[in-house]
């Protein structure tokens, strides 16, 4: 599992990945952030990164952070 911070400039640009992670079934949680323009979410690596390149291709993505947080194998990734 990997923890995704995204940034964004424009309220718009937010609302619409915010609704676009919203419908993604492999989000296991997420949270909006509107005054600092940031959408943060939880999901298994490739389905997020897959999600990630369709948010930026639409524009309106200024800055994007990824951490894992647990392995694949489930155990909790170490700390870099």
């Amino acid at each position: 599992m990997r923890i995704y911070i995204l940034q964004f400039e424009v309220i718009g640009a937010l609302t619409r990945a915010f609704d676009q992670v919203l419908e993604c079934p492999d989000v296991t949680s997420c949270m909006i952030e509107a005054e600092q323009g940031r959408l943060r979410f939880l999901a298994p690596v490739g389905a997020a990164d897959s999600l990630v390149e369709r948010i930026y291709q639409e524009g309106g993505l200024t800055w994007c952070s990824r951490h894992d947080v647990v392995a694949e194998t489930g155990e909790i990734a170490a700390s870099a």
